[in-house]
């Protein structure tokens, strides 16, 4: 057998998913000689990006190149109109920077108008049976929350008052046709507003219906004289009460005064069928009502019945 000179050894690697080839060259041969490779066909891969040619002008730190500050977001239009309810209001979300761009008795929380003015840092500033919650007064002395707890296990605190955290509804679906959830107990009358601004020139919402009279108050302070704030309007006398324990004798609170007679009853559930629960007491007669909105148009609620105007 001849001798071979072997003059070149080459080697290429695979590169894009194609074999690795080894080539060796004889100088008294002129064609080359190709032989496979048995190393296995590697998986294709994707192509690696070059990294771009550095700045010679600018240092390199090996740190990726800041994106720099984030794009602000398109600003929120100045109204956003929900669909009208089942009550039939049409529900408004109003934008806002700060309190002077919303309406009376209004502050801007949270990017949006909503009811109850800047008014208050702590509870001392909203007077006797108020307290300050999100920089507004709200009715009624606190009785949970700044290191209170509430008394109960199956309450929790809800804007300075301990409410009922087992109720019978949570989301206003909860409670059926006609009816909504306020604070955890469904009560008549769907859901039509959310704020003062929902309801027709003359009408105020409270606990999310619109009813009749413009929004004298939000606590006692905000009325003149010897009068109180019940419901978003003055009401003559001053206040007597919180709850029932504020009253002497046989007697219980209502509204802020003290009227005679020991408490029947709490709600509705307390008294027997056929008639339901007023101020304490239960009357003869299920209830048709709440407010002036749950009653035929004409007609206003008294004392949880329909009568005529």
């Amino acid at each position: 057998m001849r001798t071979l000179a072997w003059a070149t050894v080459a080697a290429a690697a695979a590169v894009g998913g194609t074999a690795a080839w080894l080539i060796v060259r004889r100088t008294e041969v002129s064609e080359p000689i190709v032989v496979r490779s048995d190393k296995p066909t590697p998986t294709k891969t994707a192509p690696v990006s070059p990294r771009p040619r550095p700045d010679p002008d600018v240092p390199d730190t090996g740190a990726a190149p800041d994106p720099g500050p984030p794009k602000p977001l398109p600003p929120l239009p100045k109204e956003i109109r929900l669909p009208a309810g089942p009550g039939g209001g049409e529900i408004v979300l109003t934008t806002c920077k700060r309190d002077a761009e919303c309406n009376g008795w209004e502050r801007c929380n949270g990017g949006f108008c909503v009811d109850g003015p800047s008014n208050c840092k702590r509870d001392e500033d909203c007077g006797d049976a108020a307290r300050c919650e999100q920089s507004t007064c709200l009715p009624g002395a606190r009785s949970c929350g700044d290191g209170r707890a509430c008394p109960e296990k199956d309450q929790l605190c809800m804007f300075g008052t301990c409410v009922t955290s087992a109720g019978e509804c949570l989301l206003d679906v909860d409670c059926g046709n006609d009816r909504r959830c306020v604070f955890g107990r469904c009560v008549e009358g769907a859901r039509d507003c959310l704020r003062d601004a929902d309801c027709a020139a003359g009408k105020r919402c409270e606990f999310n219906r619109c009813t009749e009279g413009a929004r004298q108050c939000m606590v006692d302070k905000d009325c003149k004289g010897e009068s109180r704030c019940e419901m978003g309007r003055c009401a003559a006398g001053q206040r007597e009460c919180e709850r029932d324990q504020d009253c002497e004798g046989e007697s219980r609170c209502e509204f802020g005064r003290c009227l005679a007679g020991s408490r029947h009853c709490w709600n509705d559930g307390d008294c027997p069928d056929g008639t339901r629960c007023e101020m304490g007491a239960c009357l003869s007669g299920q209830r048709e009502c709440i407010v002036d909105a749950g009653c035929p148009a004409g007609s206003r609620c008294v004392l949880g019945r329909c009568s005529g105007r």
